[in-house]
């Protein structure tokens, strides 16, 4: 009797919890669920653009090495006023210091701008390679004493401030090169004896202008050469006949 009074309350028992739970609790859960869901998706929903919005304006400048990189834009200039132009970009410390460096180096070295007319590649004045060059540099830092070399301008090194030029010339049938700085402290002149700048169907007896700006084919053939210590005998031949006709003149005033 007992089992049985038991079994009998067990599935009463049952009975209420079915009917408890019946299709009203069933759809009170449904749309509990559902309010929450459509909640959560409008809340995702309004932050969507906002983060696009925003991803946008911080990744439109493209950055070239990685497409995960966040580059913000920079304003545009928007005056209130009219006619008014937009402030110059910002220059740093260092953009201007190396020029007034070498201009000052220049100037010191150089100033009244002669030799850089003499090496500048635009000058009306430039010297063509395969010229005769007489060099004068100072022997000590007191410029006291000078030395001179002369010979042919077979190469001009375009550097700025580090510029520099090569001559070659013949010493006791020896090929002897010399490199100059042309903004050295012991450079005192260059002189130029005769350009390289007769055309090909001249018969003057002026030196021919050159097709190359390197002469380097030279080392391998001195005997052009040979005729340049002619040129520069003649030359100082010349120089000293002014001096002497300047001495004469000079004297006969007095």
């Amino acid at each position: 009797m007992s089992a049985t009074r038991s079994t009998k309350q067990l599935t009463s028992l049952f009975q209420s919890l079915r009917i408890g739970s019946g299709p009203s609790s069933s759809s009170a859960v449904a749309s509990s669920s559902k309010s929450t869901r459509c909640f959560s998706t409008t809340r995702a929903s309004s932050k969507a653009p906002a983060a696009s919005s925003s991803d946008q304006s911080q990744r439109s400048a493209s950055y070239p090495f990685s497409s995960a990189a966040l580059i913000p834009d920079v304003p545009a200039f928007v005056s209130t006023k009219k006619d008014i132009a937009p402030p110059p970009e910002p220059r740093t410390i260092f953009d201007a210091v190396m020029p007034r460096v070498h201009s000052d180096l220049r100037a010191r070295y150089d100033p009244g701008n002669r030799l850089t007319k003499l090496f500048d590649r635009k000058s009306p004045e430039r010297i063509p390679p395969g010229s005769v060059l007489i060099v004068e540099s100072w022997t000590s830092p007191l410029k006291t004493n000078f030395s001179t070399f002369s010979g042919v301008l077979i190469a001009v090194r375009r550097r700025g401030v580090s510029t520099s030029f090569v001559l070659r010339n013949l010493v006791q049938k020896l090929g002897v090169e010399m490199r100059f700085n042309l903004y050295s402290p012991l450079l005192k002149d260059v002189r130029v004896i005769q350009k390289a700048e007769a055309g090909k169907n001249d018969k003057s007896g002026k030196l021919r202008r050159t097709r190359r700006a390197k002469l380097y084919y030279l080392r391998k053939d001195d005997r052009r050469l040979a005729g340049i210590g002619n040129v520069i005998k003649q030359q100082r031949l010349q120089e000293e006949k002014k001096a002497q006709e300047m001495a004469k003149r000079r004297g006969g005033r007095r």
